[in-house]
């Protein structure tokens, strides 16, 4: 049975039903039965979150933003282990973007946004995702590379073709200049590294934590569990001795794949390199290829695109009436789950195919209706062999 959502913030204070661990530390326990890898993607974000703290901080050392691209290809040559370093917080940043990407969807594919709080938790993380991927785009354009720069010319134009740049042209060019500076490499940069290190990360912290302290108030989400029959286990010492050993083993990993495969950076910008096409970073590469397939416009461009998928994540909770609780039982919300995923993956295939190559409307529709096809056929097939079974199974 669903919860009903609740939306007084009053009751938020309210410590009913709160079941303490050991050592009356404050925080739920868990079943048994959730000490499985796939429960812990939120501490797996929360680890990679923490290390990129460490590592930034120490980067930062080293960075010089009037000096961007020479400071860093001096912490890779000059420095003990700078480019593991960096190669690592660059990894990470990478696998950090995944994990949000996982969790989001299998929380989505779970319908665990219905009920009590968990639709602000849904809300709050939809905006972590968001803020991930921009701090993301941002340290990728630290280094003053040719992806770099292109990247922030992208986005100076994202912003100007957007509904802000188009109906508030002025409030544009203040956003612009406020977050990109005039132009300059000193000023860009600075303001760059103020975004990426201070004011979004701050920012992400933040909401890390609130989306934390919800978790606590709502617990996990498992509406066929039988509270009273379920073995739990204390948060001390069980579940934090858990949690840091599935932490350290996947920052080792990180670790020890970016001493295998160390990176190394992209030609400076200015510099004459012929026969290369700059690409940006695979996370991006679906938003860089939707403005070839969708073009700019206001109304049917690929800024529009992204806001729909970003206000259709925002509202979902409200959206889904389905009393049920299985991915058939709720087949338009799943098929819109599996719809952005394959168009997200597809296009940026063909991002890497075919990079700046705008395309004609035509073939932009039939890959649209192709995508719409190949998720919604599936599921409500799936979900009508399911229903045909259990006839079958009743008659039997």
């Amino acid at each position: 049975m669903n919860e009903e959502n609740e939306y007084n913030p009053m009751s938020l204070a309210k410590q009913d039903k709160i079941e303490k661990g050991a050592y009356t530390i404050s925080l739920l326990p868990v079943r048994r039965k959730e000490l499985r890898i796939d429960y812990w993607t939120g501490a797996f974000l929360a680890a990679a979150l923490i290390y990129q703290i460490v590592t930034g901080i120490l980067l930062a050392y080293y960075y010089q933003s009037g000096n961007a691209y020479n400071s860093t290809t001096a912490l890779i040559v000059s420095v003990p282990f700078g480019q593991v370093l960096l190669t690592s917080h660059l990894f990470m940043a990478y696998a950090m973007v995944a994990m949000v990407y996982f969790h989001m969807f299998r929380q989505y594919f779970t319908g665990a946004y219905r009920g009590k709080w968990r639709w602000l938790q849904w809300i709050i993380g939809v905006i972590i995702f968001l803020l991930v991927n921009t701090i993301a785009a941002i340290g990728y354009m630290l280094t003053y590379s040719v992806q770099s720069v292109l990247g922030i010319h992208v986005s100076e134009v994202i912003l100007q073709r957007s509904v802000i740049g188009r109906l508030a042209p002025g409030l544009a060019g203040w956003l612009d200049a406020a977050l990109i500076g005039n132009g300059t490499s000193v000023e860009t940069w600075n303001h760059l590294l103020v975004l990426h290190a201070a004011i979004l990360s701050v920012i992400l912290l933040f909401l890390v934590g609130i989306h934390f302290f919800l978790y606590e108030r709502s617990g996990p989400y498992d509406p066929s569990a039988k509270t009273e029959d379920d073995e739990k286990v204390p948060w001390f010492p069980v579940n934090i001795l858990y949690t840091a050993f599935i932490a350290l083993i996947f920052i080792g990993t990180v670790v020890f794949v970016s001493a295998l495969f160390p990176q190394g950076l992209p030609p400076d910008y200015g510099q004459l390199v012929y026969g290369t096409t700059p690409f940006p970073d695979w996370y991006e590469m679906p938003v860089y290829k939707l403005m070839d397939v969708a073009g700019l416009g206001l109304s049917t461009g690929g800024v529009p695109l992204i806001l729909a998928f970003l206000v259709y994540l925002l509202l979902v909770p409200f959206i889904d009436k389905y009393k049920g609780t299985e991915p058939l039982e709720r087949p338009m919300i799943t098929f819109m789950g599996i719809f952005i995923i394959l168009s997200w993956a597809v296009v940026g295939l063909w991002g890497y195919a075919q990079p700046g190559l705008s395309q004609t409307r035509p073939l932009t529709l039939f890959t649209l209706y192709a995508l719409t096809f190949c998720s919604i056929v599936p599921v409500y097939a799936m979900k009508h062999a399911r229903k045909d079974l259990n006839v079958m199974k009743v008659q039997a």
